[in-house]
């Protein structure tokens, strides 16, 4: 099918570089509930609406990797199966042109630079359901490349192997940070574009605290639940972030930017350098919930490439599959967001921020389903359901309140699937230096309606 639509080219970009806020009492304040004996009677309540399997029991570790800005049509839309691309897919190259570009292999491993997919971008590309806008919005036919299972076999293999979900949606229609937000917190604060400093986090929000609502991770704390936030250490200085330090605010570590967070120094000590990890697994230190977050060049994000993060992420599941803990653990492997790459699926519009457009999600366990396609509706909130429902925590917010907590991805009368460990082999390092950096321009203009309309649609 031939995807046109016409829209009007009034300035361009003109409301997508500042920092946007859109408050949501009802959003930002649900779920927050009572202390003590209310909490967890909710909780309780909770678990048998939705008939939690005692099976989940089962699981005593949940390890969340969390990759970059890539759709799932970008990675499996040729996967035999699942929700690809549809035939006759041609994406206008402006909008109401005649002239079209289908989607096609990319032999491309690094972008020449990286698509934009901030909120307003995004919002064009998404044009009110149509999908298809990406080609003039991302400023190129790169949006419509796509990778196969030569390129990316590994997670092609996890797929096959495991349970592959192709119905699971970034939160927020925008970048990477407020969708790392979501992760932690099941919303963004407001916030829909990304903030590079905690100064600037202070700002955007109007409070010199920064994020002063709860989140998951200090809802585990409170319950006496273990959790380490894993980052990257060994990245070279790049272009977005800084070099990674675990402690230190950025795009994807949005941690200290929680006040409750950054001024308790027992909470800060659980945000660790990566080689914890392995540390960890061998020494039997692992703890029950764990976030796993790459330096730039593993992390897939353009200008990265998918074979590099694919090795990466390999290397961390090999590690917990030769552990004493693969029997009783479940690997999530995400992307942030779409990273400017198309994606045919229109997102469900839960509230004004998202869903945002699909990204790939892996569940791997032993007792994840076998070669199985899950078409079930999620969203970062799920994953976060699941751990509440597993630990007894109340929900966050609306989000992970109502979020599908991704359990049809589990069979736990299984008998456990046995460890599926792929050699790495040797990979070419990258040079030094700085990371080379540039940014797509859209080929039309992006209407500054897309910004102040969404955010109008809040119910």
């Amino acid at each position: 099918m031939r995807l046109q639509r016409r829209v009007a080219l009034p300035s361009l970009l003109a409301a997508g570089m500042g920092v946007l806020l859109w408050c949501s009492p009802t959003l930002l304040a649900r779920g927050r509930g009572s202390a003590g004996a209310s909490k967890a009677a909710s909780a309780a309540a909770q678990r048998r609406e939705l008939h939690v399997p005692p099976g989940i029991m089962k699981i005593r570790h949940v390890i969340w990797i969390s990759q970059e800005n890539r759709s799932f049509d970008s990675y499996f839309g040729t996967y035999p199966g699942a929700d690809g691309f549809p035939a006759g897919t041609c994406l206008p190259v402006r909008p109401g042109s005649k002239q079209c570009i289908k989607p096609f292999h990319q032999k491309l491993q690094s972008l020449p630079c990286d698509m934009s997919h901030e909120w307003p971008v995004a919002h064009a590309a998404y044009d009110n359901g149509r999908m298809d806008g990406f080609v003039w919005a991302e400023g190129t036919a790169n949006t419509i490349g796509y990778y196969n299972q030569k390129d990316i076999p590994n997670y092609w293999a996890y797929a096959k192997h495991f349970t592959l979900a192709d119905h699971f949606f970034s939160s927020l229609m925008g970048p990477s940070f407020p969708n790392h937000v979501y992760m932690v917190a099941a919303q963004s604060g407001g916030l829909v574009v990304n903030v590079f400093s905690l100064k600037k986090l202070e700002a955007a929000l109007d409070n010199p605290e920064g994020f002063t609502f709860d989140s998951i991770v200090t809802r585990l704390a409170s319950a006496n639940i273990s959790w380490k936030y894993y980052i990257d250490t060994n990245g070279i200085k790049n272009p977005e972030r800084k070099k990674e330090q675990p402690k230190r605010f950025g795009l994807w570590n949005p941690l200290p930017g929680f006040k409750n967070i950054r001024d308790n120094p027992k909470l800060m000590a659980h945000l660790v350098g990566e080689s914890q990890f392995y540390k960890d697994l061998k020494d039997g230190g692992l703890p029950s919930v764990s976030y796993l977050i790459p330096t730039y060049l593993d992390s897939e994000h353009p200008v990265a490439t998918p074979q590099r993060g694919m090795w990466y992420v390999t290397h961390l599941i090999n590690a917990v599959m030769r552990s004493r803990y693969w029997k009783n653990s479940v690997i999530f492997v995400t992307w942030d967001d779409y990273g400017g790459f198309y994606d045919h699926v229109a997102p469900p519009q839960l509230d004004a921020f998202g869903l945002g457009p699909r990204v790939p999600a892996l569940v791997i366990s032993p007792y994840a389903r076998p070669d199985y396609i899950d078409r079930s509706q999620y969203e970062f909130s799920s994953i976060l359901k699941f751990i509440e429902l597993r630990w007894h925590l109340q929900h966050l917010t609306a989000r992970d309140d109502r979020a599908n907590p991704m359990l049809a991805a589990f069979d736990f009368n299984q008998a456990p699937l046995p460890p599926y460990v792929i050699p790495i082999p040797k990979l070419k390092p990258w040079p030094n230096g700085p990371v080379p950096y540039c940014q797509y321009k859209p080929l039309a203009v992006v209407p500054p309606n897309f910004q102040k309309g969404i955010l109008g649609a809040h119910n």
